[in-house]
C-alpha cells in the first residue's frame, strides 16, 4: 500500500485548455485521414485557431438540443493517465511500498521547507524523482 498527497503539476503537465482542443483536432485529423481527405494546411491552423476557443468544459459535458433530435446528447471526457503520471507506477520505485508520501514540484527555496520537515519528523526519507513530463519532483516519504 502506497498513500501520497500530490501536487497537481504532477498530473497537469499541459494545461486543461490546450488538452481539450488539441482532442478535438486530434479527432478531426483522424477522421480526414479515415476518410483520405487532406485540406491545405492554412485551413487547419485556421480550424485549430477556432477549436482553441472550446475551452470550458461545463458548456462542453451539458446536453445539446438539436432540432427535430428525440434526444439530447451530451459529452463525457474521459481521461487516462500516461504510466509516468502515476507515482505509485513501476516508473517511481524509489517510492516504496507501505509508505506515506507527499510529492511537490520542486521550486526555488524548497530546501528551508525540507529541511523544517527533515527536523519535525526525523524518519522521513526525503528524495528527487524525475517525472518525464514534468520535471523535478520532491518526495517527502515515511515507511509504516
Amino acid at each position: 500500500m502506497k498513500i501520497s498527497l500530490v501536487d497537481g503539476s504532477f498530473f497537469e503537465t499541459v494545461p486543461k485548455d490546450h488538452i481539450i482542443y488539441q482532442m478535438f483536432l486530434n479527432i478531426l485529423r483522424s477522421h480526414l485521414e479515415k476518410k483520405n481527405i487532406s485540406i491545405p494546411p492554412e485551413l487547419l491552423n485556421e480550424i485549430e485557431k477556432y477549436l482553441s476557443l472550446i475551452t470550458d468544459q461545463t458548456i462542453i459535458a451539458s446536453s445539446q438540443t438539436i432540432d427535430k433530435a428525440s434526444i439530447r446528447p451530451r459529452l463525457r471526457i474521459m481521461a487516462e493517465v500516461h504510466t509516468e503520471g502515476n507515482p505509485h507506477s513501476s516508473c517511481y520505485p524509489q517510492i516504496k511500498e507501505k509508505s506515506v508520501n507527499l510529492i511537490f514540484q520542486s521550486f526555488q527555496g524548497q530546501d528551508e521547507i525540507i529541511e523544517k520537515i527533515s527536523k519535525r519528523i526525523k524518519e522521513i526519507n526525503i528524495f528527487e524523482i524525475q517525472h518525464r513530463r514534468n520535471g523535478e519532483h520532491i518526495v517527502a516519504s515515511v515507511r509504516f
